[in-house]
């Protein structure tokens, strides 16, 4: 094991060690299994944990009520890239390449992911780490900076920055829908949906015999803010005073909930919950205009107070 890679053990068994589920991962000498949740432009008053009263968000607030809450957690950027480059380099966006959003056109394109900088699956690699991506990649769309090629083992998601339908998949009418290296095209299910079933499905399939880094990226609840009908019908009936900007979003935000619900009930039906520390977070603010709240906090995304 490098030294790189056993500071990075180290780092996670200290972050498990302030949460009582947690305590009993690095006890017993073994690496702890790895599950990283991130949403994008999750608003910092958008659950019911942290102050909202016109949502319900049961599972992630399980990981509050049995865990570590965080209140001072920053990325030094208010967009989706600079976040994950940070993310999984351990470094200031700006010097890895990446100072604002990757997208399609590069005449509007702010980065390129250093191609020498290594990313923390690598690292986590040569620890013994299985690891894996689903859902949202948004650090390159071309080869070579393509997750597989960055040091995933395993790659079920979105090369781009937003889907402009979340059944259609596609962005600037264009197919970023990738497994591992392949073009796929996959049903016309909702993207939440889809990337919380390839992440069970992972979770399902990986080895017993060495530790996971399963880093699992949700669109939602970026625009376009489009909840199934159904979930939207559901909050309609609870809170039928809400305006319909916020109704919407809500209902988006107790999708994504529900989805990951999922994902811990599949953990914990493998049996592994047990040694796994799960990490839940979002990019940056929310954006206030799609009906996100920011709870006490100033300002919203793409703002630098």
């Amino acid at each position: 094991m490098s030294q790189e890679a056993f500071r990075i053990i180290v780092f996670l068994c200290a972050f498990a060690s302030g949460s009582h589920i947690a305590n009993p991962l690095c006890a017993n000498g073994e690496a702890p299994n790895v599950l990283l949740i991130l949403v994008d432009d999750l608003g910092y008053g958008d659950l019911s944990s942290y102050g909202a009263t016109d949502l319900h968000t049961p599972h992630i607030d399980s990981l509050v009520t049995g865990g570590m809450k965080w209140t001072n957690f920053y990325a030094n950027c208010p967009v989706c890239s600079p976040t994950r480059a940070a993310l999984l380099t351990g470094r200031y966006p700006d010097l890895v390449g990446v100072p604002g959003v990757i997208r399609t056109f590069s005449n509007d394109s702010w980065g390129l992911l250093d191609p020498n900088v290594e990313l923390l699956p690598a690292a986590l690699k040569r620890a013994g780490y299985q690891t894996a991506i689903v859902g949202k990649w948004h650090l390159g769309l071309a080869e070579p900076n393509t997750p597989t090629l960055r040091g995933f083992d395993h790659f079920h998601g979105f090369l781009g920055d937003m889907m402009d339908d979340y059944y259609s998949h596609l962005r600037n009418n264009r197919n970023y829908m990738r497994l591992d290296r392949q073009e796929i095209t996959p049903p016309a299910t909702h993207a939440t949906d889809l990337f919380a079933d390839w992440a069970c499905q992972w979770l399902q399939s990986v080895r017993e015999d060495s530790p996971f880094f399963l880093y699992l990226a949700f669109n939602a609840p970026h625009d376009p803010v489009q909840p199934p009908a159904s979930a939207l019908a559901r909050y309609r009936n609870r809170y039928p005073a809400t305006d319909l900007i916020r109704a919407r979003y809500a209902a988006f935000v107790e999708h994504l909930d529900l989805a990951i619900g999922k994902v811990t009930d599949t953990l914990h039906s493998t049996g592994r919950d047990e040694n796994t520390l799960i990490i839940f977070t979002s990019d940056n603010g929310g954006r206030t205009q799609s009906g996100a709240s920011n709870g006490s906090l100033t300002g919203a995304k793409q703002e630098m107070l």
